[in-house]
């Protein structure tokens, strides 16, 4: 039940009762806490209704790229056991004679590596060097130094960062992320079965399947995506560990990883390390970090938040935004692709959040 002294709350219902999303998660505050919280609607309404609980955890979708693998990166930039400056051919072979071979670590985490923004890699195998080499077929696009969101850099990152470490995203995402803050929900799913109560997202996979075009066959997509299983279909071929997808987790647990990133101290590192996910790259555009975007340039908060203040949205109606001056965090969790992924744009209701959210 929302308090009717609660405008923030009371939105998000209407929102779920006008058909925007099923459900919807949220958490709003900073290190002492949170100053607003909640949820609303259902986890799944199909087979049966569902209804969502505070801590359910989301398919946080590209939320990945930010929380999990640019934050691991940067973990082990600063214990020297990976450069951001290294080139991409300089860790795959089979990148050095592609468009992308001279692009660095740091140019795929702030999507200025010239890739793709997405390829159904899957259709070419679903190995680790299938990705890569299928990559290294794509076609440069955009001009050097140009940012072009791709998920295919976070999948290359994600391979970088477990070469250097010598283990797989999803245990580095616990022992480095998840136990120090003692996040008891987040994490990847794999192909497990630890997130059964998430939201549920598309029944099927259409929308990839259409992506993918009538050459793609159809057995290569699942009938169903069962709740707690990754949407995305790159990383499910991956077995539900990648770079760009993957990750799950609930709306207070997320907003305490962004709690750390503007206080480090709480992962075990020293005071400043990771202003990198907080200040733009310092020779592109200066629209992405390493891992985020500037908020003055995402529809979702210009003119709401500042403008330097960073975040991140995920497909599956999911997004997080950082303001580090004030400081404040803010969560905005949703199933808005179940049962099928909408045409309507996400927009106005991803912005009305946040203007009543910055008003707290």
């Amino acid at each position: 039940m929302i308090d009717a002294g609660d405008p923030l709350g009371a939105f998000l219902a209407e929102e779920v009762r006008r058909g925007a999303m099923p459900g919807v998660a949220w958490w709003v505050g900073d290190a002492r806490g949170a100053i607003a919280s909640g949820a609303a609607g259902h986890a799944a309404i199909e087979p049966d209704p569902a209804p969502l609980a505070k801590d359910a955890p989301f398919d946080l979708a590209s939320l990945t790229k930010p929380l999990a693998t640019a934050l691991l990166a940067m973990i082990l930039e600063r214990e020297r056991r990976l450069s951001l400056e290294t080139p991409l051919g300089a860790i795959f072979p089979e990148l050095r004679a592609s468009p992308f071979g001279g692009s660095t670590l740091r140019d795929a985490a702030a999507h200025r590596a010239g890739l793709p923004a997405w390829s159904p890699l899957y259709l070419a195998g679903t190995t680790r060097d299938a990705y890569v080499t299928a990559i290294a077929a794509c076609d440069r696009q955009g001009a050097t130094g140009e940012t072009l969101y791709s998920d295919l850099g976070y999948i290359l990152l994600g391979f970088a960062v477990e070469r250097a470490a010598g283990a797989p995203l999803d245990a580095l995402f616990a022992e480095r992320i998840a136990h120090p803050l003692r996040l008891a929900r987040c994490g990847f799913s794999g192909r497990g079965g630890s997130f059964g109560d998430a939201a549920a997202t598309e029944r099927g996979n259409f929308y990839e399947k259409a992506l993918a075009g009538t050459a793609a066959p159809p057995d290569r997509f699942r009938a169903e995506v069962p709740r707690g299983q990754v949407h995305d279909g790159n990383a499910w071929g991956l077995g539900g560990v990648a770079g760009h997808a993957g990750l799950f987790g609930p709306a207070g647990e997320v907003a305490a990883i962004a709690v750390a990133i503007l206080d480090p101290l709480r992962l075990g590192l020293s005071a400043g390390a990771l202003d990198p996910m907080l200040h733009p790259v310092a020779d592109g555009e200066g629209i992405r970090t390493v891992g985020f975007l500037r908020a003055g340039d995402a529809a979702s908060v210009c003119d709401i938040l500042p403008d330097d203040a960073v975040g991140h949205a995920g497909f599956t109606g999911t997004s997080l935004w950082i303001d580090a001056t004030r400081p404040r965090v803010y969560v905005l969790l949703t199933n808005r692709v179940h049962p099928s992924v909408p045409r309507a744009p996400f927009t106005a209701t991803r912005r009305g959040f946040h203007a009543l959210a910055a008003a707290l």
